[in-house]
């Protein structure tokens, strides 16, 4: 049976990192918020004796190792005892290594589709429990939650109001940001802060109240002209660990105007387009 997913993207709104636990990852406070932005999935599941999955369509976005969509897969199939073959196609609308958690989308939405097939062997709580084992950001992808506070590395989840304004993520082609290296310059900063803002504030008062801590680390931020034009948006912040860049408006003319001067001043961006969506 073949079933046709859509994996979301989600974007930080705010994200503090507090120093490092004993077992080497950072605890942190961020709002997580999906937009309309997805990649798109075939997922193709027949009945097996053995287990098996091919993916095409993401081997340019892999350094070495398994694929997230063939470890969720793989981790359904052991956890639940069921074999069966699966094939999945993706198209790829995500950039990698943007912080905008599409590796996470995808295994989440492999995860969900496979549970779904064969009448819901996991019930929510085990799905859950399942998803932090796939990646920080599955939790929140599994959890059916379009708007969120998270705590802990992420999987610590308390749904908030989610919002519908419009958006542009930034990014360039040649800006990658590793978690890992990201993560580890922050350590040598030890510019550790607990604070973020309540939920929702008024679009205005974003910026001084949902700081990102790995704005510091982004090449672009450091450039007077970009940092000037993205000033003029209501907000702009990384989103996740970077190097994406998120710029919030009020409305669609608003971000139409912005964009406008953006495009006459830079062209190395690639724009992605959509809301933060309440409805996915």
């Amino acid at each position: 049976m073949k079933y046709f997913l859509k994996a979301y993207a989600k974007v930080n709104i705010g994200l503090r990192v507090l120093p490092r636990r004993e077992d080497g990852f950072h605890p942190l406070k961020s709002y997580f918020h999906k937009v309309s932005i997805y990649d798109e999935i075939t997922l193709d599941v027949r009945p097996s004796d053995d287990f098996s999955v091919t993916i095409k369509g993401n081997e340019k976005y892999l350094e070495g190792g398994e694929d997230l969509m063939a470890k969720a897969a793989r981790a359904f199939s052991d956890l639940t005892g069921l074999t069966f073959s699966s094939d999945i196609i993706i198209y790829k609308n995500l950039p990698s290594q943007a912080g905008l958690g599409g590796g996470s989308s995808d295994a989440a939405q492999i995860l969900l589709a496979l549970n779904r097939h064969f009448s819901y062997p996991l019930n929510s709580d085990e799905v859950q429990s399942l998803a932090p084992s796939l990646g920080s950001d599955v939790p929140f992808f599994t959890s059916g939650m379009n708007a969120a506070y998270a705590e802990g590395r992420g999987e610590i989840l308390k749904e908030v109001e989610a919002l519908n304004y419009p958006i542009i993520i930034l990014k360039r082609d040649d800006e990658k940001v590793s978690t890992r290296e990201a993560f580890r310059l922050l350590d040598e900063r030890k510019n550790y802060t607990q604070s973020i803002g309540t939920w929702p504030l008024p679009l205005h008062m974003w910026q001084e109240n949902y700081v990102n801590d790995f704005d510091i680390l982004q090449a672009c931020r450091k450039e007077r002209e970009i940092m000037k034009i993205l000033s003029l948006a209501p907000y702009n912040s990384t989103t996740g660990s970077g190097s994406a860049q998120l710029v919030v408006f009020e409305n669609l003319q608003q971000r139409e105007n912005w964009f406008c001067a953006f495009k006459g001043l830079n062209s190395s961006f690639t724009p992605f387009f959509g809301v933060l969506c309440c409805n996915s």
